[in-house]
């Protein structure tokens, strides 16, 4: 895929990967060249130096990857870090991507957020966040408010030690007709998944849809809501690498935003996490006006 000129002074659409640094963003760089993004079309961006211009970034941008790393500062919504939580904030980190946020909101440029960008996403939109879920947290569902059993609670480990790519714990589709979760379903009622967190969606940011769950209740995927057509449409299996099933599909007033709490750039074998992958891919060239 080669995304057209794009912005001001006819700059290359460019997507923004946001990372803590350069070698932190390796492996998503790497999912993004796998599902068809050219290397010199993808920036990483970092707190690192000087502060860069968003404005201008964001005027050449075709889309924003928000990648996993460090704990969002909780004053972002509204609490004090708690003594025992070991949380390690980066204000500078933290600025930088609301004000990503704010750009790719402007001019509707596509969102794919992992891990730590989802958590940025939800508290963008209004949301919280358990700042640590093994201090904090009583296990409930995501749908009836329930607790599940204590052997649920104990199956479920969301900061395990093992590979990147070890799957860890199921997730539950909530909204299989639902972008992300469309892919999902076509793995069966409750892939697996990685984990590497120890924060979580604690209050649903405003207007996004919860579309999976772990076994514990605990919101491990959501899209913005509203404006997607659902199903599979017209474009091939849920479950393909390049099916366009929900691929463009956008929520409220044309936005795409779409985060897992999971690490899909380490899972690119399984069919249904390369196919999250391509549905960014397609959404850019979307957003840039070139042919899905």
């Amino acid at each position: 895929m080669t995304l057209p000129a794009s912005g001001a002074g006819g700059a290359t659409g460019t997507v923004l990967v946001s990372a803590a640094t350069a070698a932190k963003a390796a492996p998503y760089v790497a999912a993004l060249t796998v599902a068809g993004v050219p290397g010199e079309s993808i920036r990483v961006v970092t707190p690192a130096g000087t502060a860069p211009d968003v404005a201008e970034l964001a005027a050449g941008a075709a889309g924003l990857l928000l990648c996993g790393g460090a704990d969002v500062d909780p004053r972002r919504y509204g609490e004090e870090p708690l003594p025992g939580a070991g949380v390690e904030p980066v204000p500078e980190r933290d600025a930088l991507e609301w004000e990503l946020l704010a750009a790719a909101r402007d001019r509707r440029l596509p969102v794919w957020a992992i891990c730590r960008g989802f958590q940025v996403l939800n508290v963008f939109f209004g949301g919280s966040l358990w700042q640590d879920l093994p201090l904090q947290r009583q296990a409930t569902s995501a749908e009836t408010g329930d607790s599940p059993s204590s052997a649920v609670v104990a199956a479920v480990v969301h900061d395990p030690d093992g590979p990147p790519d070890l799957l860890i714990h199921a997730v539950r589709v909530l909204a299989p007709e639902a972008p992300i979760g469309e892919r999902l379903a076509a793995a069966g009622p409750a892939p697996r998944v990685n984990s590497r967190h120890h924060q979580g969606v604690r209050r649903l940011g405003d207007g996004l849809l919860a579309v999976a769950a772990s076994e514990d209740g605990l919101i491990e995927a959501a899209v913005l809501a509203g404006g997607f057509s659902g199903g599979r449409g017209a474009g091939g299996a849920a479950g393909g690498n390049r099916g366009h099933g929900d691929a463009g599909a956008v929520g409220a007033n044309g936005w795409w935003v779409r985060g897992v709490e999971w690490h899909p750039e380490n899972l690119l074998a399984l069919p249904e996490q390369l196919a999250l992958w391509h549905d960014f891919a397609a959404a850019l060239r979307v957003r840039d006006g070139v042919s899905v």
